[in-house]
C-alpha cells in the first residue's frame, strides 16, 4: 500500500507519554510532522505533552487515537507493547510502530493480523532531562536509529531518521537484544559506573554533589579523546602501564572501605586487560590477571558465605 498521504500530512499519534514518547513527539513536531494525538495511562502526562504541541490532543484511550491517526508510535514500556497492540482495533494499511530497542517486529503481530503495516523505530540516544523542542532536536542530531518496517512505512521511518538529523540502520531480529544491551551499557550503566566513582569520594568524606563535577570533568575529557582518537589511543591507567602494585593497592583499599565495588572493579579490569596487550609484557599481563581473578574468587566466596550465614 502507498503512503496514506504526503509526508507532512501523515497524522501521527503516540501511545505512551513517558520519556521516550515525549522526546520523539516533540522532535517530530519540531521537524514539521503532524503529531495530532497522545494517549497515556497517565491522563496528566498525555495532557502535558499535548499541550506543548500545537494541534495535538490528549485522548483517554488508545482506540480513540487509532481511529484518527495514520501512524501510531507505541512508546510504552516494552512489557506492555504487545498488550497495547492486541487491545486496539487497527485499520487496514495503518502504520503501527514500536520503539523498543530489544523487541523484534513480531511483537506487533496482533496489529499485523488486522491489516496494519508494522515497524520499529529505536533511537540509540537518551531522552532524559529534555524539556523543549529545541533541546530534543539538538540531541537527535547525529543519532543512529534502528529502523524496520513493511510497505510504505519503512521508507517513511527512514525519512524520519534523516529529517531528525540522524541515520537509519537495520538491526537483525536475532541481534536486537544484544544491540539494546550496548545501548544500556553506553548510557544507564555508564551512569552507574560514575555513581560508583562518586561513592568512593563519599567514602573519603566528600559529598556526591561536590565529587560529581570533579568526576565529570575527567569523564568528559575521556569521551572527547575517544571521539578524536579512538579506543587504543585513549585508554590509560595502571593496567596499560603494567603497574601491578597499584592495582593491588586499589583492590586492598576497596576491600577495606567499599568491598561491594570489588566485583565491578575486577570485571572492568579483566575487560581492560586486552587493551594492554600491545604495551605490557606477557608476564605482567599474567600477573595482573591472576591478581584480579584471585580477588574475584575471594569476593565471590565471601559473598556466598555471607548468604549462607543469613539463611
Amino acid at each position: 500500500m502507498d503512503e496514506p498521504r504526503g509526508r507532512d500530512q501523515v497524522r501521527i499519534g503516540f501511545i505512551g507519554a513517558g520519556t521516550l514518547g515525549n522526546g520523539l513527539a516533540l522532535a517530530l513536531a519540531a521537524r514539521g510532522y503532524r503529531v495530532v494525538a497522545v494517549s497515556s495511562r497517565s491522563p496528566s502526562s498525555a495532557e502535558d505533552l499535548a499541550g506543548r504541541i500545537p494541534g495535538c490532543e490528549a485522548l483517554a484511550r488508545p482506540q480513540e487515537l487509532a481511529d484518527i491517526c495514520d501512524l501510531a508510535f507505541i512508546t510504552t514500556p516494552d512489557d506492555v507493547i504487545s498488550q497495547v497492540a492486541a487491545q486496539v482495533q487497527w485499520h487496514h494499511g495503518q502504520g503501527v510502530v514500536h520503539c523498543s530497542g530489544a523487541e523484534p517486529l513480531d511483537i506487533l503481530e496482533p496489529a499485523a493480523r488486522l491489516g496494519a503495516i508494522t515497524g520499529s523505530f529505536h533511537p540509540f540516544q537518551t531522552f532524559a532531562c529534555l524539556e523543549a523542542h529545541e533541546e530534543t532536536v539538538e540531541r537527535l542530531e547525529g543519532t543512529t536509529f534502528s529502523v524496520e518496517g513493511q510497505g510504505w512505512l519503512l521508507a517513511f521511518l527512514e525519512g524520519v531518521a534523516h529529517r531528525l538529523g540522524g541515520k537509519a540502520i537495520l538491526v537483525r531480529p536475532e541481534d536486537r537484544a544484544i544491540y539494546h544491551a550496548s545501548a544500556v551499557m553506553s548510557c544507564g550503566y555508564l551512569v552507574a559506573l560514575l555513581k560508583a566513582a562518586a561513592d568512593i569520594w563519599q567514602a573519603m568524606g566528600v559529598p556526591q554533589d561536590e565529587a560529581l563535577p570533579v568526576i565529570l570533568h575527567l569523564a568528559s575529557s575521556t569521551l572527547t579523546n575517544l571521539s578524536r582518537a579512538g579506543i587504543d589511543a585513549t585508554v590509560t591507567g595502571p593496567l596499560v602501564r603494567g603497574d601491578t602494585t597499584t592495582v593491588q593497592r586499589h583492590l586492598e583499599a576497596l576491600e577495606s572501605r567499599l568491598p561491594r565495588l570489588i566485583s565491578l572493579y575486577c570485571s572492568l579490569s579483566l575487560e581492560s586487560l586486552p587493551l594492554a596487550q600491545e604495551r605490557v609484557s606477557r608476564e605482567k599481563l599474567e600477573a595482573m590477571e591472576k591478581l584480579i581473578k584471585d580477588y574475584t574468587s575471594r569476593y565471590i566466596s565471601q559473598t556466598h558465605a555471607n548468604i549462607l550465614a543469613t539463611d
